[in-house]
């Protein structure tokens, strides 16, 4: 398999990955998707099928207790996951940590990092994590709004106002599709 826009490999050597934050952000705010810890990418490597290798990792409970110690503190404004989130797999005899990370609910959109909603917002587009633009920020804080946009009511409109080509066509297609 290979990292995707709902797939990410980590390899967690050196301890809990830095990048995970940027990965969890993205995943939250775009689809969801799961990330692995303990699988290493060597981009050096020509051959596809031989990129990916598990790595484990040596102590999964320590690196959990990281994780949630870090999640649960202000590097994330949410944390939208649970225990059953998170699991230890065994692959190749090495432990593998498997984090599923839900899309995030739009009324607590943005998941961001370091309490700065426009420098630690990110979205997931192909195998890569992008930093949102502040118009993207704006609109996912605008969509989030429990009461919405569109039921508001306007006032000093009437149907002059309205263009009936537009409704029309409106009402075609809200036939065909019903």
């Amino acid at each position: 398999t290979k990292e995707s826009s709902e797939i990410e490999f980590k390899s967690a050597a050196g301890g809990f990955p830095r990048s995970f934050w940027e990965t969890y952000s993205s995943f939250a705010n775009t689809y969801g998707g799961t990330i692995l810890l303990g699988v290493a990418e060597d981009l050096k490597q020509p051959e596809f099928n031989k990129r990916f290798q598990i790595t484990g990792v040596d102590n999964p409970q320590k690196l959990i207790t990281d994780f949630w110690n870090t999640i649960n503190s202000n590097k994330v404004n949410e944390n939208i996951l649970s225990d059953s989130d998170i699991d230890i797999i065994d692959i190749e005899n090495k432990k593998v940590i498997c984090i599923n990370i839900p899309q995030a609910d739009w009324r607590i959109k943005p998941i961001f990092l370091n309490e700065n909603v426009y420098k630690g917002t990110y979205k997931r587009n192909n195998e890569g994590d992008y930093h949102c633009t502040e118009r993207q920020v704006r609109a996912m804080i605008r969509d989030s709004f429990e009461d919405g946009n569109d039921g508001i009511l306007l006032e000093h409109y009437n149907m002059e106002d309205i263009d009936l080509n537009s409704l029309h066509r409106y009402r075609n297609l809200f036939q065909v599709w019903n």
